[in-house]
């Protein structure tokens, strides 16, 4: 169900409704929402709701056996497990029908007869809500945040449909003491919402379709039926296309998160106004950026351990 859907504001305005008619029921409004996130994430396909339901259970159960252990080499053993289950279910989405392809195309060129695999299916959102799973369960390890004890509202932490399919990258610690709070619309969270969520629909189906249908699909489809001016206009509309439809995505999300009474973190700030590729990566999808230097760059060494280890960590945080 994307954003700039007829689905989408039929489902967003019912979801409304009946939340806000729940607003006084706190247990019933987070259950509501919570439904209503694992019927947003089934209406694609319904079969990969097992999947987000797997990695929930796989990170609740983690995080509680993690607070409990008593010894250090007992807590990093069940880290280094979690992490590699939560990476491995991230490869094999992403990865494996890439892999599995140039290995048959690789076999047939040598004169090998070996099946065709079968192509996997990339299950939307399933990069955001790893990651988000995984910043939960090493928080807890890191004694940042106490274990979740309700299953639900860490569900519902894993699957709030307004950042599951395109981000912004939550974390625990600063949405699942929201679940907690009275919620009320005011006219603040309404306007702002509405105004986030008309100016993402801008970016995404005005500004970037309109890119693309117009220059960057017919120029990129056929290069050599254009001049140079034409194929460079392409390369730059391409840049913007891509941000009209990446922040585009995330207005939409955090309007509609303010809608329902939740603050999400900003995730762009004009970042092709930077004026330096560090200023760019502080700019553009940041709650990746941020989220990859406290959970990968700074537990490599980050810059505290010399100039060489500030290459390795960078390197290895940018390939990744």
């Amino acid at each position: 169900m994307l954003f700039n859907t007829a689905d989408f504001g039929i489902f967003l305005v019912t979801v409304l409704v009946i939340y806000w008619s729940l607003a006084r029921y706190q247990s019933a409004r987070l259950s509501f929402l919570l439904g209503a996130s694992y019927y947003f994430y089934a209406f694609w396909n319904p079969w990969y709701l097992f999947l987000i339901v797997g990695v929930t259970v796989v990170d609740y159960l983690a995080s509680h056996l993690i607070a409990g252990a008593q010894r250090r080499w007992v807590k990093r053993a069940l880290l280094v497990g979690v992490v590699a289950a939560n990476l491995g279910v991230l490869a094999y989405w992403k990865y494996a029908s890439f892999l599995l392809g140039n290995l048959h195309g690789f076999f047939t060129s040598v004169g090998l007869d070996v099946p065709r695999h079968v192509d996997v299916i990339l299950p939307v959102g399933i990069s955001f809500f790893t990651f988000q799973g995984l910043s939960y369960v090493v928080d807890v390890y890191r004694g940042d945040i106490s274990a979740e004890r309700s299953f639900f509202r860490f569900a519902l932490y894993i699957a709030f449909f307004s950042q599951l399919v395109a981000g912004p990258i939550v974390r625990a610690k600063d949405l699942l003491h929201q679940f907690d709070k009275p919620k009320a619309l005011t006219n603040t969270l309404f306007g702002t919402g509405l105004f986030l969520i008309l100016t993402g629909l801008m970016k995404k189906a005005v500004f970037s379709d309109f890119l693309a249908v117009n220059l960057i699909d017919r120029v990129y489809d056929n290069p050599e039926m254009y001049g140079s001016w034409e194929v460079l206009g392409a390369v730059y509309g391409y840049s913007l296309q891509i941000y009209g439809d990446f922040s585009g995505y995330t207005d939409i999300a955090i309007g509609t998160a303010l809608l329902l009474g939740f603050k999400l973190p900003e995730n762009f700030n004009l970042p092709y106004r930077a004026d330096s590729f560090r200023g760019f990566w502080h700019r553009w999808h940041i709650s990746l950026s941020t989220w990859l230097r406290d959970y990968l760059y700074i537990p490599l060494g980050g810059s505290r351990k010399g100039a060489l280890r500030t290459y390795y960590a960078l390197l290895l945080t940018m390939l990744l």
